[in-house]
């Protein structure tokens, strides 16, 4: 008997902890939704197994409302890329834009989607791509998105996004490959990185810890 009593105290446990995770995650979102528009620093870096040093990228991200969102990359060169009306654009310096349908790109468009609805507080917008789980509490948190279509599953693993209140400071992308994107955010992005040659694992510490 006591031993069904353990099982059955499993059992329940786990849709508890779904909707508590659930829950927490709409608490995040709904700190971030009731903006207009947004924008922040980011900085990123992006751990390749064919390379022996990471790439390292920074600019602006611009959510100006609706599904516009727009990504100015500064540094190593400069590539302005947007999304909106179905259609994504982008556009290197000195070269036109090449724009094409957001359906032909779905890995790119999902994850600017995502950072677009993560600015904007929709969760029904993330939810069209990714299963959104939460832990922690609604003053430091971590967000994991899960991709639900199978086009993305294959090139994405996940996206986890660590915060506080109602603010994102890093996005990590993991990649089925192995490979990994950690991009800081707003205050972390302008406070740089541990050093001309980060490690991933210094730079995942900023993420969780904040500073």
């Amino acid at each position: 008997m006591l031993a069904g009593a353990c099982c059955l105290g499993a059992w329940l446990a786990v849709p508890a902890a779904a909707a508590a995770s659930s829950g927490l995650a709409a608490t995040i979102l709904s700190r971030m939704a009731g903006k207009d528009s947004a924008q922040t620093a980011f900085v990123e870096v992006s751990y390749r197994g064919m390379l022996d040093r990471p790439l390292v990228a920074s600019g602006t991200m611009r959510w100006l409302g609706g599904d516009q969102l727009e990504r100015d990359m500064d540094r190593p060169y400069k590539v302005v890329a947007k999304i909106g009306d179905g259609r994504m654009s982008v556009q290197r310096a000195g070269h036109p834009a090449q724009t094409m349908p957001i359906a032909r790109a779905p890995q790119i468009a999902a994850i600017l989607s995502g950072f677009r609805a993560l600015l904007g507080g929709d969760i029904a917008q993330l939810s069209r791509d990714f299963a959104v789980s939460a832990a922690g509490d609604p003053a430091r948190w971590v967000l994991t998105l899960t991709p639900v279509r199978q086009e993305l599953k294959q090139r994405v693993q996940s996206v986890g996004v660590d915060g506080s209140g109602g603010q994102p400071r890093c996005m990590t992308l993991r990649e089925p490959d192995g490979d990994t994107t950690i991009t800081l955010l707003g205050r972390l992005a302008q406070a740089g990185l541990p050093g001309a040659t980060p490690q991933q694992a210094a730079v995942a510490a900023l993420c969780r810890n904040g500073s």
